[in-house]
């Protein structure tokens, strides 16, 4: 975080007085941990988020405030009383400044808006970045019957995606007051937030909150209600055997069956938020782990993206986007592989190491085409007119850019094109242990991180990314084999960049059956261990 510096100006909001910081190393303004919205706590842990009361006095918004419950480091942290956003803007006098909301990643069970440092970008682009806290886990998506009230919101168990909906709200509110422009917000976010986004867009209760869409490595998934609800009692049961309720699963349905639903949704409440964590700890992008975006006819629509030709939804600009090795980490973090790496004995072990790179091949390619070719056939279908623009970014898989070994791991992983917008490169390296950022490859890496940001930035004032001096970004057609897919990559001193062809699953899969490098054997682990349960397979 750039130094800091107290603002005298004090702006006046909704719900009351506000003062920010300067941030001027950037030449940046922000305002941090702004509430938004009620606290969630106590009787409104599962219920549609409130209009904030205001507050007396001036609201000190300098420093980030709570993540939504989570695991931080290892170990429960984070409060229930998370309902805060993060403004920046340029330290200048303009107004009607375009709004670019972002939503974190983490699988919905982690992460907050302080992780995308938003003040260089509100300065390269000209625009004023909003980031957002809002419930994750089972705080944020939790559908039992116990807690039905009626209110059709309260009872859709989509609380994480009424926070988003609602902060923009605020948003129309109030975001002139920061020299903004409610007519032109677009929504961003990447993975989970970025699925999280597209979902606003299927809501009904998102018309109008929004003008264009920015979708990093977020593909179109939603959950059904009777999914969602089993899972909501998986949970009831294991917090009846660790509260010492009951002892056996048994036991448990027995209590679930013989209660009345005042008892339920009274355990429910007496909880420990920490206890929902603990039971919720990874999601792998599998959404049987935990269901959430829930198709509860409210929020979200009976069908989810299946049923979008018959819904009448506007035409919205949308960039989408994916990395070239989205799949490595998640290959990597397999316990079969890790092993291996802790041990170092992957990199000489040539027939584990053919199994590695095809595992991160066709992962990452399956998984970069659902999030991309198969969300925009999907979203065409529905609405050709939509003006869709899509790319593939591939920084760190060419040879001298970064260390050969990490190259080979990860190459250019889930969620490595953020630093390129925010231009804070400082979590990369805590991630790696190599040296991946360094004087070496800083010209082509400094380069593409402007390319993307001057696309970013036309997008965000019109809605189309193309501009003067920069290469042409074609429109996405429904034509399968037409090269519209933007491929944004760099070398040590220079970007390269080109239009290269669509994925088509059934081609990924084919080269797979017919891959020299695997046995039937391994073939099949892919298949049945590796890929089984993920959003793509």
């Amino acid at each position: 975080m750039s130094t800091r510096e107290p603002m005298e100006e004090i702006i006046t909001v909704s719900s009351g007085q506000l003062k920010g910081i300067r941030l001027p190393e950037l030449g940046a303004i922000a305002w941090l941990g702004i509430p938004y919205a009620e606290p969630p706590i106590h009787k409104l842990r599962w219920k549609a988020p409130r209009e904030i009361e205001a507050w007396t006095g001036v609201f000190p918004a300098s420093d980030f405030k709570n993540n939504s419950v989570q695991f931080i480091q290892g170990e429960p942290g984070g409060s229930e009383d998370c309902l805060f956003l993060n403004i920046w803007r340029p330290d200048h006098a303009e107004a009607g400044l375009p709004i670019f909301v972002f939503l974190h990643g983490g699988g919905n069970i982690g992460g907050s808006g302080r992780d995308f440092q938003g003040g260089e970008l509100a300065c390269k682009t000209n625009s004023i970045v909003v980031t957002v806290n809002y419930r994750l886990g089972a705080m944020g998506f939790f559908r039992h019957p116990s807690l039905r009230t009626g209110d059709p919101l309260d009872g859709s168990g989509n609380y994480g995606l009424l926070d988003v909906l609602h902060a923009l709200k605020w948003l129309h509110k109030n975001i002139v007051c920061f020299g903004g422009n409610p007519g032109n917000i677009t929504l961003g976010g990447q993975s989970a937030g970025a699925r999280n986004a597209l979902a606003a867009y299927l809501s009904p209760l998102g018309r109008g909150l929004f003008h264009k869409l920015f979708i990093m490595s977020g593909g179109l998934t939603t959950a059904v209600t009777e999914q969602s609800e089993e899972k909501a009692n998986d949970i009831l049961t294991e917090l009846l055997i660790k509260t010492g309720m009951v002892s056996t699963q048994d036991e448990a349905r027995v209590w679930i069956s013989t209660q009345s639903v005042d008892k339920i949704s009274d355990f429910l409440y007496r909880q420990n938020a920490f206890h929902f964590v603990e039971i919720i700890r990874e999601t792998g992008l599998q959404m049987a782990a935990f269901p959430h975006l829930i198709e509860d006819g409210t929020v979200i629509p009976i069908g989810g993206f299946d049923n979008l030709n018959n819904l009448d939804h506007p035409s919205l600009p949308i960039i989408l986007g994916s990395t070239a090795s989205e799949f490595s980490e998640f290959t990597l973090g397999d316990t079969h592989f890790f092993s291996l790496v802790q041990k170092e004995e992957l990199a000489g072990n040539m027939e584990e190491k053919k199994l590695y790179e095809a595992a991160v091949q066709y992962g990452s390619d399956l998984y970069a085409e659902f999030n991309v070719e198969q969300t925009t056939e999907i979203l065409l279908s529905a609405i050709p007119a939509m003006p869709i623009y899509a790319y593939r970014f591939a920084w760190g898989l060419r040879d001298g850019v970064i260390d050969p070994y990490i190259r080979f791991l990860i190459g250019a992983p889930h969620g490595a094109d953020i630093p390129f917008y925010t231009g804070d490169f400082s979590g990369v390296q805590e991630r790696f242990p190599a040296d991946v950022i360094s004087e070496h490859n800083e010209p082509g890496r400094n380069m593409l991180s402007s390319l993307m940001r001057d696309y970013l930035r036309h997008f965000l004032y019109t809605g189309n990314p193309n501009t003067e001096g920069q290469p042409a970004w074609q429109r996405y057609t429904p034509n399968p084999r037409s090269a519209e897919i933007l491929w944004l990559d760099a070398n040590q001193d220079q970007t390269i960049v080109q239009s290269v062809c669509k994925l088509v699953k059934k081609d990924i899969l084919s080269q797979m059956d017919n891959d020299p490098r695997l046995a039937a054997e391994q073939r099949n682990w892919l298949k049945n261990n590796l890929f089984a349960g993920r959003f793509f397979w």
